[in-house]
């Protein structure tokens, strides 16, 4: 009679139960994978309800006044101009003039009555809103501005630059606070709604927040493979989304670091993101021309918007949350609805 071999047996089974384990963690992790997910059921929209046109480059951000009435939009390339609009109509209200190169981005005061815009000559500028008047110009900075925003009490303006992320006087123009320096160049800069957080997008494929009075490090955000170039606080300052050239959409806690969910709709580099005014919405930007908009809490693609004959550089929601505004490297700035 045969002997039996114990231990091929042993080795038999022992194989069997680790293929059993393994397939009960994967039946389990696929439902919950598939919810996470986002949905790309959204038919694209072709149609923005009014396209504005009037830079002769790049027009690489957009902002909305606080009462949702004006756009505010920079110029990139030569063009080097921040321009106000009737948000209605596309009519033009102001060009302001001064920078010397190409404007990265531009943001409203709180109260509307001031404009920060910096830009490819290394400068800082804040203009009066009604008159077009620069009131305060930050120069001899070492690299380009590349993101700016106004704490919520319109005191202060954090910037960001190829050098580190800094934060100054509005009304002075004196530097308060440098919160990160030469070891990696910040792409974009965010205040929180509660005005107690700053974060800036990274070079490594990271996000840093700080805490606003101190400048100290609150938390870092890893994740993305590539550099971050987009940043927003969700408005009750709890979340965290964040646009980066690794084609994907982050959301993360902004307390702990958590991730959140990964949005992976873009088909290529992803270049801003903003929080709708409710929170659960959240635009996306980038490289492969698309507009795209996200329900936060369910993971899925709600809104598809397809136009732009170039890559969008900037987003931005109306303070309403009924109108989305775009802006891109095909030299116009355009409005979508936001339909139920």
């Amino acid at each position: 009679m045969r002997s039996v071999n114990w231990y091929r047996l042993f080795c038999v089974l022992l194989s069997v139960l680790v293929c059993l384990v393994v397939l009960l963690i994967v039946m389990a992790l696929v439902p919950w994978w598939l919810t996470r997910q986002p949905s790309y059921g959204a038919a694209p929209v072709d149609q923005a309800s009014v396209v504005i046109k009037g830079h002769n480059g790049w027009v690489n951000g957009v902002a909305f006044s606080p009462d949702g009435k004006r756009l505010v939009t920079a110029g990139g390339d030569s063009d080097a101009t921040v321009k106000l609009w009737d948000r209605t109509t596309g009519d033009p209200i102001l060009t302001l003039r001064g920078h010397s190169h190409g404007v990265f981005v531009v943001t409203f005061s709180p109260e509307g009555r001031y404009v920060a815009s910096g830009g490819h000559d290394n400068t800082l500028r804040i203009w009066d809103a009604s008159t077009g008047r620069a009131i305060r110009i930050v120069e001899g900075l070492e690299h380009h501005v590349k993101g700016a925003a106004f704490s919520p009490d319109g005191s202060r303006v954090v910037s960001s630059d190829g050098l580190g992320t800094r934060i100054w006087d509005a009304r002075s123009g004196q530097e308060v606070l440098k919160l990160h320096s030469k070891d990696s160049s910040a792409y974009c800069a965010a205040w929180s709604p509660d005005g107690r957080c700053l974060a800036a997008g990274i070079k490594e494929g990271k996000a840093i927040v700080w805490d606003a009075a101190t400048g100290r490090e609150r938390v870092t955000f890893k994740g993305h493979n590539r550099e971050v170039v987009g940043i927003a606080f969700s408005p009750d300052s709890r979340l965290i989304a964040s646009a980066s050239w690794d084609h994907s959409v982050k959301v993360w806690e902004a307390a702990t670091g958590k991730e959140v969910v990964t949005f992976t709709g873009h088909l290529a580099e992803v270049s801003s993101v903003a929080f709708s005014p409710d929170g659960e919405r959240l635009a996306s930007g980038g490289e492969d021309c698309m507009l795209r908009v996200w329900n936060v809490a369910d993971a899925v693609e709600i809104f598809a918007f397809r136009g732009h004959a170039g890559p969008i550089r900037s987003v931005a929601f109306s303070p309403d949350g009924r109108h989305l505004a775009s802006c891109g490297k095909d030299k116009t700035v355009r409005i979508w609805e936001l339909k139920n």
